[in-house]
């Protein structure tokens, strides 16, 4: 005889593939998270490393002109054609006392009148600081000569900086965002159907009729979790794969990082997933049976994708580093990708752990689900 569990699992996974839009729900969030991610990623590489002249607005040039000079060789030219709508003018305004506070060492002033907030701007606005900057400090140091001092005299410190990041370490502060959509592709890809396949169920009156059969209820509830795990592996690999293909356009040897990815290393990455896509399934089975609706399923389990998201979020933005993330579910797969893209040495003790660890919380939720089978207030949504 067959065994039940793996019944159950083609049942449910021919079922799933037959609605189109299981599919592409699982499909669409592991393609276009790290497309979306790739197109925001390039626009920010392409406002670091523009080199085209910054065209604004100067008033008082005429008092200026070797100020003027040493922003043109610096590119920050005057700009001869109106601005575009919806940005406001960058304006230098330079003072008309300009020639008495430089012949007499008093500071001149010179206005920057901006819009700080705008993003587009920033990078223009800071070359033009920075500018700025640094004719005040050649003017500086010419006071300085004229007056017998060596301009070496106000740096009392010669700070020298060796950076010793390699280009896996620069490439995780790129791809520590990107990982966090690998992790979160196990719990949205199977999403769609582990809530079909419970409330779903449920609301089509099929539960009670496979609970009738001969099988147990942990039986059928291992076979549907397998099922959806398939669905949240598949985004999880479709992630994997598609994160170094496109990311492979961008020209991240403009800012010095590097993102190589092996068949081996992918191929861990994988493996690290497998165990969080079915702790996935089994948190979102356990909420969509626990709701009294198809509806209400999909609003319980809206929020609680809050949870994973927020905790890769608070661990990856506020930099907490404690040994114990190693070997939670989650975070101990977060950890360990993030060792990996920086070509660290792998904790292969606390990742083996962790992979334990998140099965067994996994299979203690599969168990908890079993038992609320066996009541009718779960099976008919009472």
């Amino acid at each position: 005889m067959s065994n039940p569990i793996s019944i159950v699992w083609a049942k449910e996974l021919k079922d799933a593939l037959r609605d189109k839009r299981s599919v592409m729900a699982a499909m669409s969030y592991a393609f276009f998270g790290p497309l979306l991610m790739a197109v925001a990623f390039y626009v920010l590489i392409s406002q670091l490393t523009d080199e085209s002249d910054v065209a604004i607005d100067i008033k008082g040039a005429e008092h200026a002109p070797a100020l003027i000079q040493h922003l043109e060789d610096q590119g920050i030219v005057e700009r001869d054609k109106p601005w575009p709508a919806g940005q406001q003018p960058i304006i230098l305004e330079i003072a008309g006392h300009w020639d008495e506070h430089v012949a007499s060492a008093q500071p001149a002033e010179v206005i920057l009148r901006a819009d700080f907030s705008a993003q587009k701007q920033r990078t223009e606005i800071r070359r033009v600081e920075q500018a700025v900057a640094s004719y005040s400090r050649q003017l500086g140091y010419i006071r300085l000569q004229m007056r017998g001092l060596d301009p070496q005299l106000i740096s009392a410190i010669d700070l020298v900086k060796q950076d010793t990041a390699t280009k896996g370490s620069k490439a995780a502060i790129l791809m520590g965002s990107v990982l966090i959509f690998m992790l979160l592709s196990v719990f949205f890809s199977g999403m769609n159907v582990a809530i079909d396949i419970s409330a779903g169920e449920r609301e089509r009156n099929s539960l009670e009729l496979l609970l009738s059969q001969p099988l147990s209820s942990h039986q059928l509830v291992w076979g549907k979790a397998l099922a959806a795990s398939c669905f949240a592996i598949f985004g999880g690999i479709l992630s994997v794969i598609l994160i170094p293909v496109i990311f492979r356009f961008l020209p991240l040897q403009n800012i010095g990082i590097s993102v190589v990815l092996e068949w081996p290393m992918l191929l861990l990455i994988m493996l690290l997933l497998t165990p969080l896509a079915l702790f996935a399934t089994a948190l979102q089975l356990f909420v969509s049976f626990r709701a009294k609706s198809f509806k209400e399923a999909q609003t319980y389990i809206s929020f609680l994708l809050m949870v994973p998201m927020l905790a890769v979020f608070g661990v990856e933005f506020s930099r907490l580093k404690n040994q114990i993330l190693y070997y939670l579910p989650l975070t101990g797969q977060h950890q360990a990708l993030l060792d990996i893209i920086k070509g660290e040495t792998l904790q292969w003790i606390p990742m083996f752990i962790s992979g334990l660890f998140t099965i067994a919380v996994s299979m203690l939720l599969l168990r908890l689900i079993g038992r609320m089978l066996n009541s009718e207030k779960v099976v008919f949504g009472l």
